[in-house]
C-alpha cells in the first residue's frame, strides 16, 4: 500500500486524470509534429483509451506491426497497456524531499552495477535520477514480506531507458512490481521461484532430453533460469530486444516470459548438451 494521504489510489486514475491524458496527447504532437501519426499514436490520443476493445486493438497492432524503433511514445503505451495511472510530479517531489530510504545503500550499490558495459543505457538514463525512483518506491511499499529485493534494479532498467521523466517511471515500476509481479518483489523471491519451476515443466513437454541433461548436470534450475524469470529476462542483452520482448509481454500478459527462456534455452540446445558442464554456458543467456 502506498504510505500516502495525499495520493490514496496509485493503480487508479485520479480526479485529475483527464488533464493527465491531455498532457499527454499534448506532448505526443509535439513529437509528431512535422511528420504523419501512426496508428499507435492515433489510439493513444483517442478518449476511448480504457475501453477493452480498444485495448485489444493497440495489442494486435503492436504484435502485427511492432512499436517503430526508436519509439518516442514507448512509454504511454506502456502504461496504457499496464493501466499504470499517471502520477502528479508534486506528490512525487513530496516522496522524494523525504530523502534516502533504509535501503538506500543497497539501491546505490545495484543501480551503479546495473548494465555496466551498456553505454547507451547510460547516456540515456541519469544515476541519481535511477536512485530516487528506487527510493520512492521502497518509501511508498508498507508492508514486511514486501520491499526493494535484490534484482529490482534489473527489473526496473528497460522502465528507466523508456520513460520520459522521473513520475512516469515511478508509476510503471510501481504498477508492474505491485500489481503484475506482485510475487516476484516478496523477500523470498516465491514468485519467481515457481516461475522457475514452471520452466521445467514446459521445458519437459516441449524438450524432454534437454530437460534431462539440465537435471542431471545441474543442481537446481534456479541456477540458470532464475535470473531471466525474475528480471522478465532483462538480464539477458541486448536492450532493444527487451524493451520489444516488454511490448509483448506487457500486451498478452508478463506471465509468457516463461515461454521466452525456455526458447532461450532451445536455442542452446546443442551446446548444453554437447558441454558437461552446462552451468558455464548458461551463466550468460545468447543475445
Amino acid at each position: 500500500m502506498i504510505r500516502s494521504t495525499s495520493y490514496h489510489q496509485l493503480n487508479r486514475k485520479s480526479a485529475d486524470s483527464k488533464k493527465d491524458e491531455r498532457l499527454i496527447s499534448s506532448k505526443l504532437n509535439s513529437t509528431v509534429k512535422g511528420r504523419k501519426k501512426d496508428v499507435i499514436e492515433k489510439y493513444l490520443e483517442s478518449e476511448h483509451t480504457v475501453l477493452s476493445a480498444s485495448l485489444t486493438q493497440l495489442r494486435h497492432t503492436i504484435l502485427c506491426e511492432q512499436l517503430p524503433n526508436p519509439c518516442p511514445y514507448r512509454s504511454y503505451v506502456w502504461s496504457t497497456l499496464l493501466r499504470a495511472a499517471p502520477v502528479e510530479s508534486e506528490w512525487y517531489s513530496g516522496v522524494v524531499s523525504r530523502g534516502p530510504s533504509d535501503v538506500n545503500e543497497k539501491i546505490k550499490n545495484d543501480v551503479f552495477r546495473t548494465f555496466q558495459n551498456n553505454n547507451n543505457f547510460w547516456n540515456n538514463v541519469n544515476e541519481d535520477a535511477f536512485v530516487r525512483v528506487l527510493n520512492a518506491y521502497a518509501w511508498c511499499v508498507d508492508d514486511d514480506s514486501v520491499g526493494y529485493v535484490q534484482g529490482m534494479n534489473v527489473l526496473a532498467a528497460p522502465i528507466m531507458y523508456v520513460a520520459k521523466s522521473e513520475p512516469q517511471a515511478f508509476s510503471l515500476i510501481y504498477r508492474l512490481f505491485n500489481t503484475h509481479l506482485s510475487r516476484y518483489v516478496t523477500k523470498n523471491l516465491s514468485g519467481a521461484r515457481d516461475g522457475v519451476k514452471l520452466v521445467e515443466i514446459v521445458l519437459k513437454c516441449v524438450d524432454v532430453k534437454l530437460y534431462n541433461v539440465l537435471k542431471q548436470r545441474i543442481a537446481s534450475a534456479d541456477m540458470y533460469a532464475l535470473p531471466s524469470v525474475l528480471t522478465l529476462s532483462a538480464c539477458t542483452p541486448s536492450l532493444d530486444e527487451v524493451i520489444k520482448l516488454w511490448d509483448f509481454l506487457f500486451s498478452f500478459g508478463v506471465h509468457l516470459n516463461i515461454m521466452a527462456v525456455v526458447a532461450q534455452l532451445c536455442l542452446m540446445r546443442d551446446e548444453i548438451i554437447a558441454s558437461k558442464n552446462p552451468m558455464n554456458i548458461l551463466r550468460q543467456f545468447k543475445e
